[in-house]
């Protein structure tokens, strides 16, 4: 057998899990317990290219257009969105830049000619009072400020 062999490619709903269950895992890990954080941190990482690469394709492959579906239609059911912006200030370089890539992409995506991930957010305006809140910490303010500006796109959520 081979330790080598590919992984097999993770299902929109096994990624929305995935990215869900390791932004949780951050707030059971404590400044105390560092490697524990840092583990967590870099689970969460790995998670969000594993996203983005599902949403944006990875340079070779293009993204295939149902999962891309499926997974704004997971993300938004299994509350990630509002997981993701409450997270994003203790969030790394690294994964506030793939978030801030995906979140673009994720609103404007269709779902049965419904914008899902738009329909959650109008839902929960308070995502949106805490971005503007994080705009004033000046580490995440162009995280936030270009997070705005994909939201101020759609009317619903400009008003």
């Amino acid at each position: 057998f081979s330790f080598f062999k590919p992984s097999r490619p993770k299902t929109p709903p096994e990624v929305a899990k995935a990215i869900k269950d390791s932004l949780n895992a951050l707030d059971t890990k404590t400044v105390a317990e560092v490697k524990a954080l840092e583990k967590a941190m870099e689970e969460v990482e790995k998670n969000f290219v594993t996203m983005r690469c599902m949403l944006s394709g990875d340079g070779e492959v293009e993204p295939n257009v149902e999962q891309v579906s499926q997974l704004a239609l997971e993300i938004s059911k299994e509350d990630v969105i509002s997981l993701v912006v409450h997270k994003l200030p203790i969030l790394g370089w690294e994964a506030r830049k793939d978030l801030v890539h995906c979140w673009s992409i994720l609103l404007k995506q269709q779902v049965d000619s419904k914008y899902c991930c738009v329909e959650y957010i109008e839902k929960h305006l308070e995502l949106l009072d805490f971005l503007v809140v994080c705009y004033d910490n000046k580490e995440i303010a162009l995280n936030c400020g270009n997070m705005l500006r994909e939201c101020i796109k759609f009317p619903s959520l400009a008003q």
